[in-house]
C-alpha cells in the first residue's frame, strides 16, 4: 500500500483544516492539536495512545479528540488505515455549542464513536470540500483543474461550502458533546488545570511558554517564574498537560508553523519565524506530528 497524506484549509471556511491520509507503517509522535479533531476511518483501523490507555478506532467509526489532548497515532490493523480528518477552530466550536446547546463549553468523552449516519454525513462533507479544492482521490490522481461548469459552481459556492461544514460540526456537537463537568481552563479548551484565580506553578510555566514560544526558554526561566525546582516542575507539568515543557514548546511552535504554511508562506521563511533550526528541522517535526511534510500543506 502506498502511504500518502495531504493537509489543506477548507474552501468553505478558514476556521477549518482538512486532512486525508493512508498509512501502513507510519506512526505519529506524541502531540496534540489546538483544534477539535473529528475524523472518519474509511478502512483498516487506527490506534491511539492517550491518557495512559490505548484506543482502537475501526473502519466505519468516528475518531474524536478534544483540543489539547495529547495522543499518538498508529496502525492497529496489518493493512494500516485510511481516514479523513476535520480540525475545527475552538472559536467556531464555541459558537456552535452556544447556538446548539446553549452552553459556554463542551467536551467529548468518547474517542471512538459508532454513529453510521454521522459517519456518512461527515465523509460526504469532507469529499465535497476536497472536490471544491480540485483534489483527486490520491496524490497521483490530483486533478490539474477543479471541476468545471455547474459541477464547479456546486462545489465552490461559498455559502454552500460553509453551510456544509457547519452542518457537519453541528451534528457532531448535538449528538456527542457533553456540557456538564467540562474540563479545561477557559480560553485553553481541553487543558486541565485550576479553575480558580490563583495560578498553579504548571499554569505559570505554561503561560510563559505561550508568551515566549518564539524565543529560547530555559528551565532556569521556568523555575524562576514559578519558584519550583526543575524536577518537581517537569513532573507536575507533564501530569497537567501530558507533555514535559520542552515538548510542549515544540508543539506550540509546530502548530504556529502549520498555520503559516497553510496560509501559503514558504517553508524556509516559516522555519525561521517559528524557532526551528532550519527547513529540514521543520520538515522532520511536521512529518512526526502531522503526518505530512510542508510540501503537502496548501492554503
Amino acid at each position: 500500500m502506498t502511504e500518502h497524506a495531504r493537509l489543506w484549509t477548507a474552501p468553505g471556511s478558514p476556521q477549518v483544516e482538512l486532512f486525508k491520509a493512508r498509512f501502513e507503517h507510519f506512526s505519529f509522535d506524541r502531540h496534540s492539536h489546538e483544534q477539535l479533531s473529528v475524523g472518519v476511518i474509511e478502512s483498516g483501523a487506527e490506534g491511539l495512545h492517550l491518557g495512559g490507555g490505548r484506543v482502537v478506532i475501526p473502519a466505519g467509526h468516528l475518531v474524536v479528540l478534544n483540543p489539547g489532548e495529547v495522543h499518538t497515532g498508529f496502525a492497529a490493523d496489518e493493512a494500516g488505515w485510511r481516514y479523513r480528518m476535520f480540525y475545527f477552530d475552538t472559536a467556531l466550536v464555541d459558537e456552535i455549542v452556544r447556538d446548539q446547546l446553549g452552553a459556554s463549553g463542551a467536551w467529548f468523552t468518547e474517542h471512538s464513536v459508532r454513529d453510521p449516519a454521522l459517519f456518512r454525513l461527515l465523509r460526504h462533507v469532507h469529499r465535497t470540500q476536497e472536490q471544491a479544492q480540485g483534489l483527486g482521490q490520491a496524490p497521483e490522481q490530483v486533478q490539474r483543474q477543479p471541476p468545471q461548469g455547474p459541477e464547479r459552481k456546486r462545489f465552490t459556492d461559498p455559502l454552500t461550502a460553509e453551510s456544509a461544514l457547519l452542518t457537519g460540526l453541528g451534528a457532531v456537537v448535538r449528538r456527542h458533546a457533553r456540557t456538564h463537568g467540562v474540563r479545561g481552563v477557559r480560553g485553553v479548551p481541553g487543558i486541565p488545570g485550576s479553575t480558580g484565580t490563583r495560578r498553579t506553578a504548571p499554569e505559570l510555566a505554561r503561560q510563559m511558554l505561550h508568551d515566549r514560544w518564539d524565543e529560547p526558554v530555559t528551565l532556569a526561566d521556568l523555575t524562576t517564574a514559578t519558584g519550583w525546582n526543575r524536577s518537581t516542575l517537569i513532573s507536575a507539568f507533564r501530569r497537567a498537560y501530558g507533555l514535559p515543557p520542552h515538548a510542549y514548546l515544540m508543539r506550540l511552535r509546530a502548530n504556529r508553523a502549520r498555520r503559516l504554511l497553510l496560509s501559503g508562506q514558504a517553508p524556509a521563511e516559516v522555519a525561521a519565524a517559528t524557532g526551528f533550526a532550519d527547513q529540514a528541522h521543520l520538515t522532520r517535526v511536521c512529518k512526526r506530528y502531522f503526518g505530512v511534510t510542508p510540501a503537502a500543506m496548501r492554503p
